[in-house]
């Protein structure tokens, strides 16, 4: 039987540094994808996802009553580092537009089909990097991590009802975007 993050968690504080390690294998990888499709690049989701990490190690020492649910502070301290490293890069300048592989090519058979598979993943990043950080946040809760409404409002810190209209708005953006590259 796995142990929870929270039992985990105290582990680590009880001096087992391979309590911290199992966090960090069983949320990397989840952590890495939310960013990436909020930032669009992997090098700075890897570097969004690392400073998580480092922020965590850091808190849970001093302030380990904030962690009764760590694997949706991780979630939510990962969307708000991805969003701030988004705004960054947009007041710098250097928006980048790398999202890739965001349409599976499961059961593409026919190199037709993996030419038209690539120019609709082509055309699902160049619209998807249109769209606010905060949108795709939201649409990568959504869709990606298949969280409910009531999840994503709580790790946003919003009303159902706004996240809900917000993905709404986010899917109709989209929507535009898609109709018009076409």
């Amino acid at each position: 039987m796995s142990s929870t993050d929270e039992q985990l968690l105290l582990d680590y504080l009880n001096g087992a540094p391979a309590a911290f390690a199992a966090i960090v294998e069983r949320h990397e990888n989840r952590l890495a994808r939310i960013a990436f499709r909020i930032i669009g690049c992997r090098s700075e989701a890897e570097d969004a996802r690392h400073a998580v990490f480092v922020r965590f190690l850091q808190l849970c020492g001093s302030q380990p009553r904030q962690f009764t649910r760590v694997g949706a502070w991780l979630t939510r301290c990962t969307v708000n580092e991805a969003i701030s490293r988004v705004r960054k890069q947009n007041r710098e300048g250097r928006v980048r537009a790398e999202f890739a592989t965001l349409v599976p090519a499961a059961g593409i058979s026919s190199p037709l089909e993996q030419v038209e598979a690539e120019e609709s993943r082509e055309r699902l990043s160049i619209a998807l990097a249109e769209l606010s950080p905060d949108a795709r946040a939201i649409l990568s809760l959504r869709f990606d991590e298949d969280l409910t409404f009531r999840e994503i409002a709580v790790l946003l810190d919003r009303p159902p009802s706004t996240v809900k209209s917000q993905l709404a708005k986010a899917i109709a953006q989209l929507r535009d975007l898609l109709g018009a590259a076409n």
